[in-house]
């Protein structure tokens, strides 16, 4: 949809996620503009995972 906006990262993890999958990566620019913060600082604000604690 044209008018639709992105949301941004929720943690470290999904970031790298993005990038890292192929079929994703063609939004990861986007979503990354969407997180934030700054362009420097954006990546650092996040926590590193959301979810139940793994062990």
């Amino acid at each position: 949809m044209p008018g639709r906006k992105h949301t941004g990262y929720r943690s470290r993890a999904q970031w790298r996620y993005f990038f890292a999958n192929p079929r994703l990566r063609r939004y990861a620019r986007a979503k990354s503009h969407a997180t934030k913060g700054g362009p420097i600082v954006r990546y650092r604000r996040l926590p590193a995972r959301r979810g139940a604690r793994r062990r």
